[in-house]
């Protein structure tokens, strides 16, 4: 009985949102005149675009379809980026030893709760 109600809410809910949203202006229009209106402009146009081509490209890639293409910006040249560079900053050992605990406790923790 109380599933019913839960959902009965729900559903009066929804209708009362989307009444709202199709009849009460907001400025020059509803709130879903806006999101369309948000949805036909040029930049949410290219934004799907770029995305449909970028799953695109990782379909491909998971498929062994093809190499996924390196654009000219992504090249780098080995000259300019070693393929291993030095840690950004140095630890003491003080630092290692208790970042060395922390690992180890979780490791435990996880170990534990398997």
């Amino acid at each position: 009985m109380f599933k019913l109600i839960k959902l009965f809410i729900g559903v009066v809910g929804l209708g009362v949102f989307v009444w709202w949203g199709l009849t009460v202006p907001l400025g020059d229009r509803t709130l879903f005149g806006h999101l369309s209106a948000i949805g036909q402009s040029k930049e949410s146009q290219e934004l799907v675009k770029g995305t449909k081509d970028k799953v695109g490209d990782l379909k491909k890639r998971f498929a062994g379809d093809e190499v996924p293409k390196v654009a000219k910006a992504d090249k780098v040249d080995k000259k300019e980026k070693p393929a291993e560079a030095a840690p950004q900053e140095q630890l003491s050992k003080a630092d290692r030893k208790e970042m060395r605990h922390f690992i180890d406790t979780a490791r435990a923790k996880v170990a534990k709760s398997n």
